[in-house]
């Protein structure tokens, strides 16, 4: 029984980030991450720098994690 629950914890663990993305409105398309065009489109009105600023990987899109980031820094708004 613990092994299951632990192996249902770790599964859900793993899954938790790219569901809070689907469920961020900027994630048009539901695949966990937020590419330029999907933030220009939710966000149209933000300052040219802040879709790099948010990307701190680099790699031009935006995972759970830097989105989470980005709220907590103030660089995206708390709200959509």
């Amino acid at each position: 029984m613990t092994k299951e629950l632990l192996a249902t914890t770790f599964a859900l663990a793993l899954t938790l980030p790219a569901a809070a993305l689907a469920e961020n409105a900027m994630d048009a398309d539901g695949d966990g991450m937020v590419t330029m065009t999907e933030f220009q489109e939710a966000m149209p009105d933000a300052e040219a720098g802040t879709f790099s600023q948010a990307d701190t990987d680099g790699d031009g899109a935006l995972n759970a994690d830097e989105v989470a980031a980005a709220k907590e820094a103030g660089v995206l708004p708390s709200e959509g």
